[in-house]
């Protein structure tokens, strides 16, 4: 009975024995991309895109090599009459000869990824790694607690963690995605799947993803003038009010108001205010005030003509 997989390229099922190159770096022994995808492939960045994804390392030495060979052997056959694909020929040649010089055995064999990038348990705290025990819970390899931690402070910026439960979700989906994304690099895509169905169901019901958030979130919290004011306040300490305005460059406030008043009268075709101007206007207003109350204290008879 012959068994199908699914290109990683192009999604399409396909026999396994019989449209994959066997690949010793994942876990059925086949590669995760079919050979007509591999096929089309025409230039260099895309074949390192096909090494990566196959979990197999780049070896710029080897392909220079290749290339250089290839290029020499198919002159000399062509001569003057280049053929227009000439360049196209080169390309194709120079992956076949890749591969073989990659499985001589002379020592320059292929080598998977995940080496190269994997951490060693001896660069992890024993304090630290505790703390991270702590917090992702027990069961997992050491190193990939590390990855773990990363993950959460790569995305923790994002979210506005009100509750303890938002936390939590926040952590799991980290676990997640980091293991969904060892199992990609070590070819074992039923796996990598498994997670990110679980990854995908903790972001929703976290409500984790960004179709999900609300204005607010976006924005930091910060969707109206007065909780942009309140937080500039909150930052240092609550600017007590004066009796007097006195003008003051450096206050934050006043600045961000000069800023929109003159972005409104730039709308509307206004020349620009001074700074100056504003504190004016608080003078003006402040007088205003302290007239009506005088008036209204005169009109009351609460003091004396």
């Amino acid at each position: 009975m012959s068994v199908a997989q699914k290109c990683l390229w192009c999604g399409k099922n396909k026999l396994l024995e019989k449209d994959f190159d066997k690949n010793r770096f994942t876990n059925n022994g086949y590669n995760p991309i079919c050979k007509e995808c591999k096929n089309n492939i025409t230039d260099l960045d895309k074949f390192k895109l096909y090494l990566e994804d196959s979990n197999i390392k780049f070896d710029k030495h080897l392909w220079e090599e290749a290339e250089k060979n290839i290029k020499i052997k198919t002159i000399k056959k062509y001569k003057d009459n280049l053929p227009d694909n000439f360049n196209e020929i080169i390309f194709k040649k120079t992956m076949s000869k890749y591969f073989s010089l990659a499985n001589l055995s002379n020592g320059r064999d292929f080598s998977p990824i995940i080496n190269k990038n994997k951490i060693k348990k001896e660069k992890i705290n024993k304090e630290q790694l505790e703390m991270l025990k702590e917090k992702f819970g027990e069961g997992y390899p050491d190193e990939e607690y590390i990855l773990f931690e990363k993950k959460y402070q790569q995305l923790r910026p994002s979210f506005q963690l009100l509750t303890t439960m938002h936390d939590e979700c926040l952590r799991e989906y980290c676990i997640n995605k980091v293991k969904e994304n060892l199992a990609k690099a070590k070819g074992d895509f039923k796996e990598a799947k498994e997670w990110a169905q679980m990854a995908q169901s903790v972001a929703t019901s976290g409500k984790l993803n960004p179709s999900q958030m609300s204005k607010a979130d976006l924005s930091g919290g910060l969707d109206t003038f007065g909780q942009l004011v309140k937080a500039v306040e909150q930052e240092e300490d609550i600017i007590p009010l004066l009796p007097k305005f006195i003008e003051k460059p450096k206050d934050k406030v006043d600045v961000v108001l000069w800023h929109l008043i003159n972005y409104v009268r730039d709308l509307k075709g206004l020349p620009f205010c001074e700074y100056k101007d504003i504190y004016a206007f608080y003078e003006k207003r402040k007088e205003e005030y302290e007239n009506h109350i005088l008036d209204k204290e005169l009109n009351e008879g609460v003091v004396d003509a």
